[in-house]
């Protein structure tokens, strides 16, 4: 990746910082988006330098098309064209669908599928040949369990979303494909994911949670050249989880008391 402009949402953290910090380790320069976290993405950007890399955090509401051109065209300015753009920023959202209101519905969409999908249109006139698009979706846009009934549809329309991309953008020389995460735990997760640990980890082949390192290495590899003639494809990265016919949480579950998002800006 050295000499290569790299736009990351979603990098004041968890996946998409361990992202920026591996692609900068490999030349990359880093383009750290964030909304909600500043002092995260600072952080993330001052390793980056002390380690003799070049970052810039940048921040955006990628709730707004305007936020939106305005993201790209800063990071334009400041490091030139972009070689690659990874959607990771999301939002997760625990809830039945009949408590699902369209308010809540269309926070997740926007983030999870319109935001991608307008960065992804922005950034294309600038995005160089043999560059390449990844979008982070989900176990969930595979099989997914109650309670993420807007999460599970956002992830499988990005996921369709990406081999439309990978279709007409493949003879402009871009490259679009998507990771697919199991159960990583992150800063936000970690906590809750021990204390269910007994209702995951059985449904986990390999007997473990997944890394923040693990994923950020499929993405690397789907960035470079290694991954020329990759595109249209969801790579999972689980453990095995989807692998098995059995997913926790058979069945009516209680719902949470209120809506519990977790935002992964």
């Amino acid at each position: 990746m050295k000499g290569k402009a790299v736009l990351i949402t979603g990098a004041s953290g968890g996946i998409g910082a361990g992202i920026a910090r591996l692609f900068a380790h490999h030349g990359a320069t880093v383009a750290a988006h964030y909304r909600t976290r500043e002092e995260g993405a600072a952080t993330v950007v001052d390793e980056i330098i002390k380690a003799g890399g070049r970052a810039k955090k940048f921040y955006a509401d990628l709730r707004s098309e305007t936020a939106i051109n305005r993201l790209v065209s800063e990071v334009v300015n400041e490091f030139g064209d972009i070689d690659c753009l990874i959607n990771n920023a999301g939002i997760v959202l625990k809830t039945y669908l009949e408590n699902t209101s369209a308010e809540l519905w269309d926070d997740i969409l926007n983030i999870n599928l319109r935001a991608p999908h307008l960065l992804s249109r922005a950034v294309l006139p600038h995005l160089r040949k043999g560059g390449s698009v990844i979008h982070n979706t989900s176990i969930h846009a595979k099989n997914s369990v109650p309670n993420f009934g807007a999460y599970a549809a956002s992830k499988a329309a990005l996921e369709s979303l990406a081999k439309v991309q990978a279709l007409e953008w493949a003879e402009r020389g871009i490259r679009v494909n998507c990771v697919a995460p199991g159960v990583v735990p992150v800063e936000r997760t970690a906590e809750a994911l021990q204390a269910a640990s007994d209702a995951w980890l059985p449904h986990i082949p390999k007997g473990r949670y997944g890394m923040v390192e693990e994923i950020a290495e499929m993405t690397l590899w789907l960035a470079s050249d290694k991954a020329n003639w990759v595109t249209g494809q969801s790579f999972v990265v689980d453990g095995g989880m989807t692998a098995r016919m059995d997913m926790p949480r058979r069945g009516r579950i209680p719902a949470p008391e209120a809506p519990n998002p977790i935002d992964e800006q």
